[in-house]
């Protein structure tokens, strides 16, 4: 699950870098009026999934680095400056680096913003500093009214919590008030609703969106995993009449997930690409390798075109 909201975050940064940008640049005290560029980095001596990078431009230089964490990893500190380095050693420096904690769980008393060394006569040898965010402890009011892109953010807050459908429709009217097309629209509530589930019932997520977005368009990945789950469930049932209700269930259950992640995909690439190809969606209604589809979605958040998905 970890792995669908850092696409999330990812996708939001490549499409609206300039709003992160402009939300992150006072708090890493860096000029409000840069200008930066997205960097597609090659560290080929580690595997990098989840981060993003930009070159900074007039009137500051170097690099900025985020890094979305949504889960307890206690070795987080320590790889965020391994990147730290190799991106200066490849790209040049300084690099400002960023640990985005989406929730609490992604907490612990390793992450502190900085990183010390010491000799057994407890003198400092080596010191690295990084930035830290911890989404739920930020304002509420400043990401409603801040920069567009990251606005999903603030159904992240603890003021959130208990306010789900009226900051969804604050969030609706607000996209609509600022005329800025349908197309953004549906792929920042789709957005919100994705990062919406990492804080709240999937019951509650549905409902809160299903008033600003139709029902078959505010599903995602989640909510499409949990219909295909329900699928796979009546399938099995009708299946077990005939062969036993465990293996007729856990029949329906391969179906149903394998139904689920095509259409993840396919609802993936509309909204990346605003339609699917006619080749590609019968190449992923052809693909009955659950494991194929879903590294599939993975990859769909980084191809620029849709025909690359299932190479």
């Amino acid at each position: 699950m970890a792995k669908q909201y850092d696409s999330t975050l990812k996708t939001l940064l490549d499409d609206y870098a300039i709003d992160w940008i402009d939300w992150l640049a006072p708090r890493l005290g860096l000029p409000s009026t840069i200008d930066v560029e997205p960097l597609d980095v090659n560290l080929t001596t580690v595997q990098v999934e989840a981060d993003k990078v930009f070159r900074l431009k007039h009137p500051a230089t170097g690099l900025l680095h985020i890094e979305p964490q949504t889960g307890y990893d206690l070795t987080l500190p320590d790889r965020i400056q391994l990147y730290s380095l190799l991106l200066e050693r490849e790209y040049g420096g300084p690099v400002y680096s960023v640990a985005l904690l989406l929730r609490q769980r992604a907490d612990t008393t390793t992450i502190t913003g900085l990183i010390q060394r010491r000799y057994s006569n407890d003198q400092i040898y080596h010191e690295f500093r990084y930035h830290v965010i911890r989404v739920w402890e930020l304002e509420l009011e400043p990401l409603m009214t801040g920069p567009l892109g990251a606005i999903p953010l603030a159904l992240l807050t603890n003021q959130a919590l208990g306010r789900l459908p009226e900051l969804v429709d604050r969030i609706d009217e607000r996209l609509q008030s600022e005329s800025v097309g349908e197309a953004a629209r549906r792929r920042l509530l789709t957005s919100c609703y994705i990062l919406a589930g990492m804080r709240y019932d999937g019951d509650d997520v549905h409902t809160a969106f299903a008033r600003t977005m139709g029902m078959k368009e505010s599903t995602t990945y989640q909510m499409i995993l949990q219909e295909g789950r329900e699928e796979g469930i009546r399938t099995g049932i009708q299946t077990g009449m005939q062969t036993g209700i465990q293996t007729g269930i856990q029949t329906g259950l391969k179906t149903g997930l394998i139904a689920a992640r095509q259409e993840a995909l396919l609802d993936i690439i509309r909204e990346r690409f605003g339609s699917v190809p006619e080749l590609v969606e019968a190449r992923i209604r052809a693909t009955d390798d659950s494991a194929k589809l879903q590294a599939a979605i993975r990859q769909s958040v980084r191809v620029t075109d849709p025909n690359d998905i299932l190479r």
